[in-house]
């Protein structure tokens, strides 16, 4: 079976990028990158996070696309990077959310009784695991691992005002989250 255009041409973009030519790394972005946002957005399901992914993993092909020995193999080895940044991403999302109940079980919760301190901490993880994950991110670096918000700014590469919005929103919604579950 013979290689399409398409292909070709990436093929060629990739030689190209491998000779560190600007404009091919410029066209093998703008030809790729939906691709693998899509890709990313299949395993996350979670349009900021798939982004974030989708870039993370564009800064791994930049720097390491002169090992690629195939050029015919980019789609296949694009698509691993961002597979396994996503799996990365999902695993430590899971062991947030692990934290969070943790957490929430080994807080004090002395004047309900066991039945509704359990209660309690399933309406809190419910609500937290309903909101985007963009939010649980914020609430776990603020509350969890106890960073400032100049902290979490430096982490994450954003401005403060960004982060005390991003706080504040899913500080928001997770009360309502919480309103809408105790009204149920």
């Amino acid at each position: 079976m013979g290689r399409s255009s398409e292909q070709i041409f990436d093929e060629l973009l990739v030689i190209r990028c491998q000779e560190k030519d600007q404009e091919a790394i410029g066209l093998l972005w703008k030809r790729w990158q939906p691709k693998l946002l899509s890709w990313a957005f299949n395993f996350l399901k979670d349009r900021d996070q798939a982004y974030e992914i989708a870039q993370e993993s564009w800064m791994s092909i930049f720097k390491s696309i002169h090992k690629l020995q195939d050029p015919a193999m980019f789609r296949f080895w694009a698509y691993r990077i961002v597979q396994r940044r996503s799996a990365d991403a999902i695993r430590k999302l899971q062991r947030d959310r692990q934290a969070v109940e943790e957490k929430i079980k080994s807080t004090d919760l002395s004047n309900n009784d066991e039945n509704g301190q359990e209660e309690i901490i399933q309406r809190m993880l419910e609500s937290i695991r309903a909101l985007p994950v963009l939010h649980q991110e914020m609430l776990r670096l603020f509350y969890l691992e106890k960073h400032s918000v100049k902290m979490i700014a430096k982490q994450l590469d954003l401005p403060e005002g960004t982060v005390k919005s991003r706080l504040f929103y899913a500080r928001k919604e997770l009360k309502e989250k919480l309103k809408e579950m105790n009204h149920e």
